[in-house]
């Protein structure tokens, strides 16, 4: 008799810049491979951007377009029984709801909101882009002069400001944890 296969999923985790989205993800990934024994397929959107959307400017259209490029290879990892962790802005609910949509039809999708503070974002500020938005330097960045919208459906909320990382990705975990997919 063979296994059935494992049922794939993706955690979508979306914030403003510098709110921990890249670091949660790294974390999730190494404790679904120590506790787990399953690789997961991280996309940062960074990354993503630099290497499948380098073309792409940062009008809504662009960024949308970004967000249903990485859907689409969460999508791909998740119909084949696998674990994706996007890690990207993702500022407008119209692109979220089509990657859930999309991702729902062949696997689960959890929405991660990670609700840190704007200040708090301010004042890690890893790249600087923040004090170059504020100086005027950049057009059109989240959270300044361009909007963020905060997730209506999401499967939880995480403020990193106020939530030790390993608690955070135990209270993540805990989602696809109850759907019996770990």
């Amino acid at each position: 008799m063979t296994a059935s296969p494992r049922r794939g999923f993706t955690l979508f985790l979306t914030g403003l810049s510098g709110a921990g989205k890249s670091t949660l993800s790294e974390r999730l990934a190494q404790v679904i491979q120590a506790d787990y024994q399953r690789p997961a397929t991280i996309l940062d959107g960074d990354i993503v951007r630099e290497m499948l959307s380098s073309g792409l400017t940062f009008s809504r259209a662009d960024r949308e377009l970004n967000i249903r490029r990485i859907g689409y290879v969460a999508g791909e990892v998740t119909k084949h029984g696998g674990i994706c962790i996007c890690a990207a802005i993702a500022p407008f609910r119209t692109a979220r709801s089509e990657v859930r949509a999309r991702i729902s039809q062949i696997g689960a999708f959890y929405e991660v909101y990670i609700a840190t503070p704007l200040a708090v974002c301010e004042s890690r500020d890893p790249k600087g882009l923040y004090k170059k938005a504020r100086r005027g330097e950049i057009k059109g960045f989240t959270g300044i002069d361009d909007p963020f919208e905060i997730p209506e459906h999401a499967e939880i909320s995480i403020d990193t400001s106020k939530i030790a990382i390993d608690d955070a990705v135990k209270k993540i975990l805990a989602l696809p944890a109850r759907d019996g997919l770990l």
